[in-house]
């Protein structure tokens, strides 16, 4: 069943922003048995409101004597530490603690379980899931809610209810902390649409940018997987202060990640930062039999260009794949090849590659492309001059204008091209009559393809 620190809080307020803990309790479990209860008054430091005195009991008298935080840290570092952080509405009490850590300089971190969410899914259908109510509901004895000792043991019968309906919540409940310096109200206020979502430091160094049909859902994701990559490990013990820019689709965002990354070249953007495409394709229709197609480096204008040998090695394999149904690399690749040259003659197997190479080029239609406006925008159009990208345009509300100058990099002109295919526009290459194309008509076959 795992080890837990069953923890409750009271408070002098319900923000933390000025407010401070008056009484701290800790039930730790192992195994699914009691080993301990410790719990303390803690002299805030600042008078308590009278509704708090009113609700929990708490007095300036009755805290006058007792110890302030940070006689207590160590004892609360300790009889947490090694164990899951387990707690009613867990990230009111969590973020206290954390705030009062960070006051003393130190950096409280712990796994989260919080028994609201666990007892909604264990227990679907109840009026109201607060801690007095699923006390009555499992007709639970309390000595004195609003203190936090008996909240404590409340919680823990709500929690071992919870283990004994189904541990298989757990799976899916476990929470990862948020970093330290990052208000979960912060992340709760972040949007829920697509756009891109800047991560930055406490001293402002911008470490991440990224794309996200849901801001808010993909940021938290960011922290709940920690531990499994090590860039949002290095997320989560360094971000500060996450900005965002809504767009109208999750496809603008795709692209305008690709452009934030490149222009502002975040610190742990390792993807997508590269701007030399030094390796390409090229036909070499009179090579021995496979090695028609090879990768290249250099300036070519025939060679559409890639940012990797890997790449574009990888496009090389997909070409003689959808042409011959072949794989490059295998024993018995060249005697393949020799037979289709064979039979087809040089000239088709060079003609069937050129035409598959063709495909894989990247040729944009010219013209002032309509993309779904972000929020308290009018207009959002794409433009493409010269068969290049030039810039995001987007019109607000008061008509003033605001332009994103795009750079023409292989992998963003890629995102477009994607864009036109997946989303049944005029192919590439091929102007719109009006001149006006609506490249996002049909989102979902944007989302699968990406």
């Amino acid at each position: 069943m795992g080890r837990y620190a069953i923890v409750d809080l009271e408070t002098t307020g319900g923000n933390r922003e000025g407010h401070k803990v008056t009484e701290v309790a800790i039930i730790t479990v192992d195994e699914g048995v009691v080993t301990g209860e410790w719990s303390s008054l803690v002299n805030p430091e600042r008078p308590i409101p009278w509704g708090i005195t009113r609700l929990t009991g708490i007095s300036d008298d009755m805290v006058a004597a007792a110890p302030p935080f940070y006689k207590l840290a160590k004892k609360i570092v300790e009889l947490t530490e090694g164990r899951v952080f387990v707690a009613h509405n867990a990230f009111f009490d969590y973020r206290f603690l954390q705030r009062e850590f960070s006051e003393l300089g130190y950096t409280f971190q712990r796994e989260v379980l919080c028994t609201v969410r666990l007892a909604r899914q264990a227990f679907p259908g109840l009026k109201s899931y607060a801690l007095t109510n699923l006390s009555k509901h499992f007709e639970l004895r309390r000595e004195a809610e609003h203190r936090a000792l008996d909240d404590t043991r409340a919680c823990w019968e709500v929690f071992r209810r919870i283990l004994a309906q189904s541990e298989s919540v757990l799976a899916t409940a476990q929470t990862k902390p948020l970093p330290p310096e990052l208000d979960d109200g912060v992340v709760q206020g972040l949007p829920e649409g697509p756009g891109t979502y800047f991560f930055y430091t406490r001293e402002g160094l911008l470490l991440y940018v990224g794309k996200a049909k849901n801001i808010r859902a993909r940021v938290r994701g960011h922290f709940q997987s920690a531990g499994e990559k090590k860039r949002d490990r290095e997320l989560r013990q360094h971000v500060a202060r996450v900005d965002y820019q809504l767009w109208g689709s999750e496809a603008l965002a795709s692209l305008m990640e690709l452009h934030f990354i490149k222009t502002l070249r975040p610190a742990l953007n390792r993807a997508g930062r590269k701007t030399n495409y030094r390796y390409g394709l090229a036909l070499h229709p009179q090579a021995p039999a496979g090695q028609e197609l090879r990768v290249i480096t250099g300036e070519s204008d025939e060679a559409q260009r890639f940012g990797s040998r890997r790449y574009a090695e990888a496009a090389c394999e997909r070409i003689y794949q959808e042409a011959f149904g072949v794989r490059p690399g295998t024993l018995s690749f060249p005697a393949q090849m020799e037979v289709f040259r064979r039979t087809l003659g040089a000239e088709q197997v060079a003609a069937r590659l050129r035409e598959k190479l063709q495909e894989v080029r990247v040729e944009l239609s010219d013209g002032s492309f309509a993309l779904p406006a972000p929020p308290r925008h009018q207009v959002c159009q794409l433009v493409v001059a010269g068969g290049e990208l030039k810039e995001v345009q987007l019109v607000d509300e008061q008509g003033e204008v605001h332009i994103y100058p795009l750079e023409n990099y292989p992998d963003m002109r890629r995102v477009v091209a994607k864009l036109q295919a997946r989303t049944g526009a005029a192919p590439c290459g091929i102007s719109s009559p009006s001149g006006t194309l609506d490249l996002l008509a049909n989102e979902d076959a944007w989302e699968s393809s990406t």
